[in-house]
């Protein structure tokens, strides 16, 4: 009997509309982009990483990192909800601009940041990367990060001499992370709820739908 509650407990939990998949993709980009560059950081940084932390101008620049890996691994998290969706048979170009305007709701809700004008540079590629995609099959999952990780590797406030070598393992970090994701997704999106709010969606300051 237990069994059977919480098995009805997680239907119930399932997500269904557009604003909560907004809700989901924040939650899982910051997963992806904290523990991918933070965790780096405090390897590399080792007993040091505490005082290293006190350090006004590291932690200037591990805010700057933190806020552009978020902004880079959106679109890898986009991508990868676009292929969930996809296999839950939504398809066309609806799709990929409901999900679109989720994304640019999941990283409008949060300030920009000092070292950024706005965020519509970020949006603009998520929209495009999304767009793009439907264009072949969807990618097996474990394919999607590298472009997000290439980011998130490039702004890591750590010398260049001691990160030279370590890009693969930062790329094979957050695209493992990204099939988490996805296993998340499976666990806890209504697919085929979600194509049908995305439809209708519009995120915080986007266009009315035509």
């Amino acid at each position: 009997m237990l069994g059977v509650l919480r098995r009805l407990a997680s239907r119930r939990a399932r997500i269904v509309d557009a604003d909560g998949l907004a809700d989901f993709l924040a939650g899982r980009t910051a997963f992806v982009s904290q523990k991918s560059a933070l965790d780096y950081c405090r390897a590399r940084a080792g007993i040091g990483w505490t005082q290293l932390f006190r350090e006004d101008e590291f932690g200037r620049a591990i805010e700057r990192c933190r806020w552009e890996s978020y902004a880079a691994v959106l679109a890898d998290v986009g991508e990868v909800a676009l292929i969930y969706l996809r296999h839950c048979g939504g398809e066309g170009p609806d799709i990929a601009t409901g999900l679109g305007r989720a994304v640019r709701a999941a990283l409008v809700r949060h300030p920009v940041p000092g070292h950024r004008a706005d965020w519509s540079e970020a949006c603009d590629t998520a929209q495009a990367r999304l767009h793009r995609a439907l264009l072949a099959p969807p990618r097996p999952v474990h394919r999607v990060g590298s472009s997000s990780a290439r980011k998130v590797f490039d702004v890591l406030p750590i010398h260049t001499n001691l990160k030279a070598h370590d890009r693969e393992m930062v790329v094979n970090n957050v695209r493992f992370l990204l099939c988490r994701v996805y296993a998340d997704m499976e666990r806890e999106l209504d697919g085929p709820a979600l194509i049908r709010s995305l439809s209708a969606f519009e995120s915080p300051g986007s266009p009315s739908a035509p």
